[in-house]
């Protein structure tokens, strides 16, 4: 036996690579897969579909079935509404409260579950609805409006569309509470 050439000792026992053209078809399909993949998800783009039913008129419930996602937006059980006529502080961003620092947007949340807390109903009169499909309210608790309280609170800006709330955001203003604290 020669000292040059080469021995195969061990030998393949397991199951072998398919051949390039198997190799292909499976890559075709994968590819085939994905462009319909693809397609469905360009068919059923979320911001073509409608987020939830139209609500106008009036909505009521416990207030704890309602969740404050932040100092403007509750979620009812089965439809999201923005309070209107008022842009909340978002979370992050760092205010003022006499010497100590603040989260405006957690605070605005917390101010906003705070007046629901303890309310035997919550009810909102709908207006209409935001780019996003969810209702625009004016909501109450223990006959407190909750828009015009977060405003007077400081924790949100009155907006252009409902200056009935200008007012309020100006004695917030002026006393230096929430986002215009410092």
């Amino acid at each position: 036996m020669s000292l040059n050439r080469k021995r195969r000792i061990f030998r393949p026992t397991g199951p072998t690579l398919p051949s390039l053209p198997s190799r292909g078809l499976v890559l075709a399909l994968l590819a085939g897969l994905g462009a319909v993949g693809a397609g469905g998800w360009l068919a059923l783009r979320p911001s073509e579909a409608p987020a939830q039913p139209p609500v106008i008129g009036q909505l009521a419930a416990d207030p704890a079935q309602v969740a404050v996602v932040d100092g403007g937006t509750l979620r009812f059980p089965d439809v999201v509404v923005r309070l209107d006529g008022i842009a909340p502080a978002p979370r992050g961003e760092t205010c003022r409260d006499g010497t100590a620092a603040v989260d405006c947007g957690a605070a605005a949340a917390n101010l906003l579950a705070r007046l629901m807390r303890d309310a035997p109903r919550l009810a909102c009169q709908v207006h209409g609805h935001d780019g996003m499909g969810r209702a625009l309210a004016t909501c109450t608790a223990r006959g407190t409006d909750l828009n015009r309280a977060l405003v007077q609170a400081g924790w949100a800006r009155a907006t252009a569309q409902r200056p009935r709330l200008l007012a309020a955001e100006q004695q917030a203003r002026s006393e230096h509470l929430g986002i215009w604290g410092g």
